[in-house]
This record gives structure tokens, C-alpha cells and sequence, in this order.
């Protein structure tokens, strides 16, 4: 009988302490951070902290950075040393309100700003960014060294039941030093790991296309920190400027008005939507691209003193075509929705055969610059319609072989195909036998 109890203390004991161990937090507010990712990996949240160029704020928020003169490293949701990061934690148990807490980074201990709050299951605990960066491996106070830490913050108490819960969240910040990318012309990929290196202006209809061109090693970075995005300030053209891109590119600062492109880096090259929308036709605007990692860091800009201006900048007019994306003759008449999937296929046959090289940039602007005219001609006649449709055919054929297969092959693919036919023709149609021939 004494043993059947001692049994039944020790499974309880053990029940209870594996209780005990159970207990952890489910969740996390986070607040006074540049940017968090809690899904990637919902076990270890990332905290960015972006430190790029300098702004003043109330301790509690980030602020803005991109607001000075000319193009240098900023961020619009800046990190600064006073900056407090808040973390509101939530646990599955009730916290012992005379729990001890404990924050840790490097298995340094990090100092609270303010004594911890504890209700219920909830544990809040504040901390000043400086002191983050100074109690981690190689940090300093100002966060000019970057951080790629643990922040474990613990609690451990005696209540109804004793427990200790523990969070591990993971902190990466990024001071951002380098201004502008090294240019890389169309055909090269510029040195590697400094995102998109180049971008060459495109007018649309109410829009500017940029086809960018990225480095290798996207979405690595020189800072260690993943690329997010494009952020693209820009500005119009005004009399002032004497219709002269270089001053209209020149008047480009960080407080100019932005577009942002996002970016999928699950392939190489990565995609990205190009187009910077919301802009008014007739008009002519120029933009410089610059990076942003995902610390909100916005660096790597067109090297605008190196760069022709001309390539910056574009007049968006509405375009009726194969090549555009709205009003399209090609697309209504021939294919019957603009969205049609002929018609993104020549788009995608565009982006990766003409685009990327000078002479099918220029093919690309002649088509702009005169498609519209005769566009409109042919669309005043259903005779013409279907003439234009039977041309666009072979062409549609030719584009998807080619995004498919790889234009050489795609083209060794056609010319046997024509000759092949004539072949035939020949000796079928015609009636003649020659040597050699089909």
C-alpha cells in the first residue's frame, strides 16, 4: 500500500512538472520595431531593427528618415538608440505576479527601460534598442555594428503551480552605409549580392514601366540582410526645368514621392511587377531606383551622376497595342480580353528577349512611338482586324516557343519548319522533284 502511494506521488510529481515545462508563450505584440516577420517562422520571431540615415522620434515610434536633401541611405520606418522595443507576450498558463523576468541576448542580460508588467497571462517587457545593441556579440550602443542575435526573455515564479516560461525571438538590424549601386548596362549583372542594379524608363498608358535588371546572388545582400523590395522616387517635369531630364532628375531627394515594387525572390530571376502606376499621361516623369532589405533599409541608388538621364525618364501617353496593357487593339480585336493569355505571352516574350538588350529597347520604343497611329487605322475595319490576326498568329507561336524552349532553339525550330513547308509547296503544289528536297 505505502508503494502504491509513493507510486501515485511520483506519477503526480511528474505530471505536474511536465506541466509545468508545457507552459510557454503563443504569441507576441510587438511595438518600436522597423519591420517583424512572425510567420516564416512562428517558434523564433525576427525583429529588424533598420538603422539608416537620422530622424528624431518620441521613443516609442520609428520615424521617418527619407526626408532630407539628395539620395542617401534612409529609412521610413527608422530605428534610433532611445527607440524602446515592447513586447507584449501571451502565455497558455496564468504568469506568477511575482514572477522574476530575465531578457537576455548573447546570454548577456539586456536592462529593462521600465520595470515589467505581468496581468494574467500577459508579460510586458520594455528595452531601449542601445541596450539590444550593446549587450550583443560585438555590438555598440549607437547600433552602428549590425546585430544577428537571440533575445530570450524568461519568467519563472511561484503561484498555484510553479512555472517558468521562455520566448525566443531572433534580432537582426542593419546600418546601411553604401549610397548607390554600381551601375550594371543592360546585358551584365553588376556585382553581386547589390539587388537591382539598373532600370531603364518606358512610357505606358498612365504609367512608367522600368523593367529593372538585378545582380546575382538576389535577394542576398552585402549586409547580410535579405532584399525586400524597389522603392522608386520620382518627380515631374516642370517648366523650371527647361524639359531637360538631367534637372528634373537632379531636383530627385529622399523626400521626393515614392512607388514601391514588390518582389518575389522564390526564382531567379526574381519577379517583379515594373510598373510605376498612377501618373498622368502627357506628362513626363523621371525616377531613380533604390533597394530596401527587409529592415526598411533604402540603399544601393542609381548612381545619377554616371547614369544618362535620358534613360530615367518617360512620357506616359495612352498606348494601343500588342505590347501594352490597357486599350490594347491586339488584345480585344484578335484575342478578345486584354488579359488574354496570347497577349502575356508577347508581354512575356517583351520582358525577356527585347527588354534586356539596346536594340530591342529601341524596337520597343519605335512600336510605342507609332503603334498607335496605325492601331487606331486598323481598328476602323473588320477586314483588317482579321488580317492582323492571322499575322499575330506565327508570331505567337514563334513568342511562346521562345519563352519556352530559348529563342536560338525556338528560331532553329521555325526556320526548319519553314523550310519544310516550302518543301512541300514545292513538290506537292508546284509539282517539281528536286534533289534533296521533301
Amino acid at each position: 500500500m505505502r508503494l502504491l502511494k509513493l507510486s501515485a506521488l511520483f506519477a503526480t510529481s511528474l505530471f505536474v512538472s511536465s506541466m509545468a515545462m508545457a507552459a510557454s508563450f503563443t504569441s507576441v505584440t510587438i511595438g518600436g520595431a522597423s519591420y517583424y516577420d512572425l510567420t516564416t517562422t512562428p517558434s523564433k520571431p525576427v525583429i529588424y531593427g533598420g538603422f539608416a540615415g537620422s530622424c528624431t522620434g518620441d521613443g516609442n515610434s520609428t520615424c521617418n528618415s527619407c526626408t532630407g536633401s539628395g539620395l542617401a541611405p534612409c529609412n521610413q520606418n527608422a530605428a534610433y538608440p532611445n527607440l524602446i522595443l515592447t513586447l507584449t507576450l501571451t502565455a497558455d498558463v496564468s504568469l506568477p505576479t511575482n514572477g522574476t523576468v530575465t531578457v537576455k541576448i548573447d546570454d548577456n542580460s539586456v536592462s529593462l527601460n521600465t520595470a515589467p508588467y505581468i496581468s494574467g497571462s500577459t508579460l510586458t517587457v520594455k528595452m531601449l534598442w542601445s541596450q539590444i545593441c550593446l549587450k550583443s556579440a560585438n555590438g555598440v550602443q549607437d547600433c552602428s555594428n549590425n546585430v544577428d542575435s537571440d533575445l530570450v526573455v524568461t519568467i519563472t515564479g511561484s503561484g498555484t503551480t510553479t512555472t517558468t516560461v521562455s520566448a525566443t525571438m531572433h534580432i537582426i538590424t542593419s546600418a546601411a552605409s553604401t549610397a548607390t549601386y554600381t551601375d550594371c548596362p543592360v546585358g551584365t549583372t553588376g556585382a553581386a549580392n547589390t539587388g537591382f542594379c539598373n532600370f531603364t524608363a518606358f512610357p505606358g498608358d498612365s504609367k512608367m514601366y522600368t523593367d529593372p535588371i538585378v545582380s546575382e546572388g538576389y535577394p542576398t545582400s552585402t549586409t547580410g540582410i535579405d532584399f525586400r523590395d524597389l522603392v522608386f522616387f520620382y518627380e515631374e517635369q516642370i517648366p523650371a526645368d527647361g524639359n531637360d531630364p538631367a534637372t528634373t532628375v537632379g531636383r530627385i531627394t529622399n523626400a521626393s514621392p515614392t512607388s514601391v515594387m514588390p518582389v518575389s525572390s522564390t526564382t531567379f530571376p526574381p519577379d517583379v511587377d515594373d510598373r510605376l502606376t498612377g501618373l498622368t499621361n502627357g506628362k513626363t516623369y523621371c525616377a531613380v531606383m533604390a533597394n530596401r532589405d527587409l529592415a526598411g533599409n533604402i540603399y544601393y541608388f542609381t548612381p545619377v551622376a554616371t547614369v544618362d538621364p535620358t534613360t530615367l525618364c518617360a512620357t506616359p501617353e495612352p498606348v494601343v497595342g500588342l505590347l501594352d496593357d490597357k486599350h490594347c487593339f491586339i488584345a480585344t480585336a484578335a484575342f478578345g480580353s486584354d488579359m488574354a493569355p496570347e497577349v502575356q505571352s508577347f508581354r512575356e516574350f517583351r520582358n525577356k528577349y527585347l527588354i534586356p538588350y539596346s536594340w530591342g529597347q529601341q524596337f520597343v520604343k519605335t512600336y510605342y512611338k507609332y503603334s498607335p497611329k496605325y492601331a487606331a487605322m486598323i481598328s476602323q475595319s473588320e477586314t483588317a482586324k482579321i488580317a492582323v490576326r492571322g499575322i499575330l498568329w506565327p508570331l505567337l507561336f514563334f513568342a511562346r516557343l521562345s519563352v519556352a524552349l530559348g529563342f536560338w532553339f525556338a528560331l532553329a525550330i521555325t526556320v526548319f519548319g519553314c523550310l519544310t513547308i516550302w518543301g512541300l509547296y514545292r513538290r506537292l503544289i508546284l509539282g517539281q522533284n528536286v534533289r534533296g528536297e521533301l
